[in-house]
């Protein structure tokens, strides 16, 4: 869950793929968007699990961890296509 009552991240454990969901009253405003469209396992196959998110202080950031070998991304969320961006945290 994210702090905004509305929008979820849905996160695919094992590819690190992340969709964020908007849920409304009003189905026109409901949508789900792809923030990470990228399979992030390297093809290792290491099953579901593997990548999991931390939110930070920030409502619009999350950490993505993966768990097999320590990679970290820097995650942003966002109402607009230009504010959804994912970058590799070195």
């Amino acid at each position: 869950p994210t702090d905004n009552l509305y929008n979820f991240l849905k996160l695919d454990t094992k590819t690190g793929e992340i969709y964020q969901v908007q849920w409304s009253l009003d189905s026109d405003e409901e949508f789900s968007v792809i923030v990470n469209g990228r399979d992030l396992n390297w093809g290792y196959g290491n099953g579901s699990g593997t990548f999991e998110l931390y939110p930070t202080k920030n409502t619009y950031q999350f950490i993505l961890l993966d768990k097999t070998n320590g990679r970290t991304w820097h995650v942003q969320w966002g109402h607009k296509r230009n504010e959804r961006w994912i970058r590799p945290i070195y």
